[in-house]
């Protein structure tokens, strides 16, 4: 069953506006549909528009390699998430799978310090989606950048279940 465009706009601008009415939140406290991982990742939503998110972390000690410096692997999974959350601004009813991601650690952040995590629609296929991902540091240079090429499925996640049942006009 093919999707028509009405619902699929409704669904991304509901999806939007949730994200907005939590900008500068820790997502940790948010009792609607996020999952667990985002909830223990806890960045504040900084934008959210159809195709484009942009969040704001404090880097934990938990996130780091030996050296104090934010590990690799924190690196790919905020780059990740932020994807994640990037995809449901789209509007689709199916999940957004991925079926590779690439990334390039281009600098350092420490403990403590707070980063910017941005990620944005590249390209919007038929089947497959590719989001572009990036984390900055205070001053704004890179830390990393990171590629996704997304499936979309035809399995209906929780938060669509939920999204399509929020009535914003009341």
């Amino acid at each position: 069953m093919v999707e028509n465009d009405k619902n699929i706009k409704k669904r991304s601008e509901r999806m939007i506006k949730m994200f907005n009415a939590l900008k500068g939140r820790n997502l940790k406290n948010f009792p609607g549909p996020i999952p667990p991982f985002s909830k223990w990742l806890n960045g504040k939503i900084i934008l959210a528009k159809r195709g484009e998110v942009e969040l704001e972390f404090k880097i934990r000690p938990e996130w780091a390699n030996p050296t104090g410096l934010l590990h690799g692997g924190m690196q790919g999974a905020l780059i990740d998430d932020t994807i994640g959350m990037t995809t449901t601004t789209l509007g689709y009813e199916g999940f957004l799978i991925s079926i590779n991601t690439q990334l390039n650690y281009l600098g350092k952040a420490r403990i403590g310090e707070n980063i910017r995590v941005k990620a944005k629609l590249i390209r919007e296929g038929r089947i497959i989606v590719n989001i572009y991902g990036e984390i900055l540091d205070k001053e704004g240079k890179l830390i990393a950048t990171g590629s996704s090429n997304l499936l979309k499925t035809q399995y209906t996640p929780d938060y669509v279940k939920v999204i399509d049942k929020l009535d914003f006009n009341s």
